[in-house]
Formats: structure tokens, C-alpha cells, sequence
């Protein structure tokens, strides 16, 4: 009787113990994060970007990088916003008469938005969030180089999280 009154007691501290685990969503509604980069210059068979610019201008000249991605499952969002982040960088870099280092690309964060009354940029895919990189000042003596971007897209689902990497090498023309 003993033996009984044990091992019912222990039944029932086991299964009361036990909960259901949460199943959340995936990160992305697709189950699958997925970002890409839209550069309006033609690409070449090796993978290089050639980038025509006008170094006769008053100012030096700037290209555009637009970001895009998918945004993150409405269950990750914080305060009613999906938060879909990306970075670029490069070793670029050029020096003013001044002595002032420029750098090609801006190191800073970019939070992706899906601004639906722009006319500069429409994403390739609905409810994509998209954000541009402006590339420069460049001044002439870039032309012939090539300049390699890195980046992250990086989606942030709080105990979730994914990224993507990329690099993209631009000569400028």
C-alpha cells in the first residue's frame, strides 16, 4: 500500500509538472529570411559592378545601394513594427586636403521601412521593407578601382534573430 501511495503521488507531481512547450512562429512569415540589393548599373560576367560616374559636376559624385527584405512575423514586432536592420562597409576610403579621412561607405544601421509613398523605389516583392545606401563622395582619382562593399541584413526577432551576408565589388568608370 505504501509502494502505491508512492508512486501515485510521484505520478502526479510528473504530470502536473508538465507544461506545454510555446511553438512561436517563424521569423519571417515564409519561414525563410530572405534580403537581395538593387544596383542600377550593369553587371558584368565576372560579378563587378561598372559604375559611370560624372566627375565634371560641382559636387563629387554618389552612387545608390537599395536594401530590401522581407519584413519579420507580426509576433516579432515591437511596438507594432517588424525591425529588419542593414549594414555596409568597405575599406574605401580617401583624405581631404584638410586632413579629414572620408570614408565610401557609412558604417552606421539601417532600419528597412515599407514606406508605401515613395516613388523612388519600389521593392521586387509586396511587404518587402526596403531601405538606399548612398555610396560616396567619390572623387577622381577611384576611377579604375574597384571598391568591394560588404553588408548584413540582419532581422530581429527578439529571441529569434537571422542575417544575411553579402559582398558586391564596384569599378568605378
Amino acid at each position: 500500500m505504501r509502494y502505491l501511495k508512492i508512486t501515485l503521488l510521484l505520478l502526479t507531481v510528473f504530470t502536473v509538472s508538465c507544461s506545454k512547450d510555446e511553438v512561436n512562429p517563424s521569423l519571417c512569415p515564409d519561414g525563410y529570411c530572405d534580403g537581395t540589393l538593387s544596383v542600377f548599373f550593369p553587371k558584368d560576367a565576372n560579378g563587378y559592378y561598372h559604375v559611370d560616374l560624372d566627375f565634371g559636376g560641382t559636387y563629387l559624385p554618389r552612387f545608390d545601394i537599395y536594401v530590401e527584405a522581407d519584413d519579420v512575423d507580426p509576433f516579432y514586432y515591437y511596438n507594432d513594427m517588424g525591425v529588419v536592420q542593414a549594414a555596409f562597409s568597405s575599406d574605401s576610403f580617401w583624405v581631404m586636403p584638410t586632413g579629414v579621412t572620408v570614408e565610401l561607405v557609412q558604417s552606421t544601421t539601417l532600419y528597412l521601412n515599407d514606406s508605401p509613398q515613395n516613388n523612388e523605389y519600389i521593392p521586387s516583392l509586396v511587404g518587402r521593407k526596403w531601405a538606399k545606401r548612398t555610396i560616396g563622395p567619390i572623387p577622381s582619382q577611384f576611377i579604375g578601382d574597384t571598391i568591394t562593399i560588404q553588408g548584413e541584413i540582419y532581422w530581429d526577432g527578439g529571441s529569434k534573430s537571422n542575417s544575411q551576408l553579402f559582398e558586391e565589388k564596384f569599378i568605378i568608370e
